[in-house]
């Protein structure tokens, strides 16, 4: 599973990838539009993998696509390129020319925010070129599913413009604008986040009025894992969109997998329920969301393409991604909220019995997303410096807290490469590409916390997790909050490793 660390589910943000291509992320928006666990040879099916690329990628991965893609964190960040607003555009539409102003496009967008709020369907569509039946019936689409949603902030934004908005003869203009859908999910976001959509904007004439006639996702631009700023959101993947929503979890499918909603909202609910105890029981101060928004992925096809559209298909069980908040807080870029998404088709949802079950995956995902909001993005440059063996070795141990180590279906198979010859190393990062070690290195860190816990009590435990979210070196936090240098703690920890292999 991947923190969207942020971006695998659960761990890395999109952002860790190639860099995507430049233009138009994907096809025209139209309806049914904080990693993967390694198999173990012999043994159960592979637990969903949380990798910190992916987390990063997607907890991160807010960080990562909104960083990466090439524009400062926020909306409103107003329109960029020629001045039409300036004297040269004037004496152009004021003779035979065609221009589109930067007040036009803040009122157009203005009123298409206002038609969402008030339930105004003719409204919302006003904006978009009738004659491309296509493009309504997808925008109509996406009206009627952004109604199901509990939104308190939404509301479109302008981010910047590609290509020029005049034309001197006349000739009529098209250009592209890229927008900022800044929503904000009751009850679950700490802040209001942004998805990035591109419209294409025509203007056929001086007298012409402004038409939208394309939607996708505005690329994200940098070295990333999405070719998209959190996009496409469920809401515009699925034709129709189902919702159940429980005290602390909002769990969003396709209408067509209903039933696969209300089968695995109760889970959900409970996966919140005890990770939020053993959070408070942990002590750490500050804001924590009152619950998580889930989307439940068919496949691993859905999994790579839901809140991004990544530069590789994904493998993960799931992912909990970090999403940037709309606004900076005290001059500071921050995690406004999280997603979560897992792939049903995995075995943990579709097998029956067995103690780590498709619950075991959501408090895994929901541990991510509980410590995303706690990152420093300036501090940590976008994740690079976390180290992957505390990101998931502190999900594994929120994901079975109150059970044994045993309790893993890691635990068997990692207990034979111990005794076969270990190094008595923590995993480092560069490790963790290694797909036939990668559920060992989950173990690993799971038995560090394990140790960590046993030895400093839990309250350091989580308060080394957050100093690390925070940016400081793995070896720097444990000095400051364990009292030992980060060679000590190695030490120790092989040691109680060993002993659990015996």
């Amino acid at each position: 599973m991947t923190q969207g660390h942020p971006p695998a589910a659960g761990w890395p943000p999109p952002g860790n990838g190639p860099a995507p291509a430049a233009g138009p992320a994907g096809p025209p928006l139209t309806p049914g539009q904080p990693g993967a666990w390694p198999a173990y040879p012999p043994g159960p099916p592979p637990q969903p993998k949380s990798r910190r690329g992916l987390w990063i990628g997607l907890a991160a991965g807010a960080l990562a696509l909104a960083v990466c893609a090439g524009t400062a964190v926020g909306v409103g960040l107003g329109l960029r390129g020629d001045d039409e607003d300036g004297p040269a555009p004037k004496a152009a539409a004021g003779a035979n020319g065609v221009t589109v102003t930067d007040a036009e496009l803040t009122a157009l967008l203005d009123r298409h925010s206002k038609a969402l709020a008030a339930k105004d369907l003719n409204g919302y569509l006003a904006a978009f070129d009738p004659a491309r039946k296509e493009l309504i019936s997808g925008q109509t689409q996406l009206f009627r599913n952004l109604a199901k949603l509990p939104l308190s902030v939404a509301r479109y934004e302008t981010i910047e413009k590609q290509g020029r908005a005049s034309d001197a003869f006349g000739q009529g203009v098209t250009f592209q604008l890229d927008v900022s859908f800044v929503h904000r999910f009751d009850g679950f976001d700490l802040a209001p986040v942004t998805e990035w959509y591109r419209w294409t904007i025509v203007r056929a004439g001086r007298d012409a009025p402004i038409r939208v006639t394309a939607v996708t996702g505005a690329p994200a631009a940098g070295n990333g894992g999405s070719k998209t700023v959190y996009y496409p959101g469920p809401w515009d993947k699925w034709r129709e969109i189902h919702v159940e929503r429980t005290p602390h979890a909002l769990v969003i499918a396709d209408a067509a997998r209903a039933g696969v909603a209300k089968r695995y909202a109760p889970a959900a609910e409970a996966a919140v329920v005890h990770d939020l105890a053993v959070w408070r029981a942990g002590g750490l101060p500050g804001p924590v969301p009152n619950g998580f928004v889930f989307a439940l992925a068919k496949g691993k096809d859905e999994l790579t393409t839901l809140y991004r559209i990544g530069t590789e298909k994904a493998t993960e069980a799931g992912f909990s991604l970090g999403l940037v908040a709309a606004e900076r807080k005290d001059g500071k870029d921050t995690i406004g909220g999280t997603r979560i998404v897992v792939d049903t088709e995995e075995p943990y949802f579709t097998r029956t019995g067995g103690a780590n079950d498709a619950g075991m995956v959501f408090r895994h995902e929901v541990a991510h997303s509980l410590m995303t909001p706690r990152t420093d993005l300036a501090a940590s440059d976008a994740f690079s410096k976390l180290d992957e063996w505390v990101v998931e070795g502190f999900a594994e141990y929120v994901a079975f807290h109150g059970r044994p180590l045993s309790a893993s279906d890691r635990t068997a198979p990692a207990k034979r490469l111990v005794r076969d010859g270990w190094n008595g190393r923590l995993p480092g990062n560069g490790e963790w590409d290694n797909p036939d070690r990668l559920g060992f290195h989950y173990w690993l860190g799971h038995a560090a916390m394990n140790h960590l816990a046993e030895k400093h009590g839990e309250a350091k435990l989580f308060r080394f997790v957050e100093a690390v979210y925070g940016g400081a070196p793995a070896d720097r936090a444990a000095r400051d909050v364990l009292g030992v240098s980060l060679d000590e703690f190695e030490a120790g920890w092989a040691a109680y490793v060993r002993a659990q292999a015996r």
